[in-house]
């Protein structure tokens, strides 16, 4: 049992050093070719590209593309004008006060007043008062 032991241990401290050996080489620098060694390599070279048949180039061809001129020349119809629906007047009151937060968002965030008076069917004063409102009451009504 004791023989086992240290013949278990000799060879980990051989796989050890060989894994340590292993990696010291990874990492060696490698000799320099000497300028005799280059011309043999040049030589050898040389003789096997004589022996292999020459590589085919990896060219791709892109497809024809249309002329330009001719997409252009036909200019884009102009675009129709959207009909306005019409608004139905409602009462200060049809526009719940939880939804003046995102009132003031949709008018600061691109959409016009007229716009999002339409998206709620209400006149624009409705929306311009909403907007006026300052937001502290909001908290004061709720």
């Amino acid at each position: 049992m004791l023989t086992e032991r240290r013949s278990d241990a000799h060879s980990d401290r051989e796989k050890i050093e060989k894994a340590r050996q292993d990696a010291e080489n990874l990492f060696k620098p490698r000799p320099q070719p000497s300028p005799d060694d280059l011309a043999a390599a040049t030589e050898n070279a040389a003789s096997a590209g004589e022996q292999q048949p020459r590589r085919q180039p990896r060219i791709f061809r892109i497809p024809s593309v249309a002329p330009v001129k001719a997409a252009s020349a036909q200019e884009p119809a102009p675009p129709k004008p959207r009909q306005q629906r019409r608004t139905i007047g409602r009462t200060s009151g049809a526009i719940p006060a939880s939804q003046f937060g995102r009132i003031r968002a949709l008018a600061s965030y691109g959409m016009t007043r007229a716009q999002v008076a339409e998206l709620y069917g209400v006149a624009v004063d409705e929306i311009e008062r909403i907007v006026r409102q300052p937001n502290s009451a909001l908290s004061s009504k709720g």
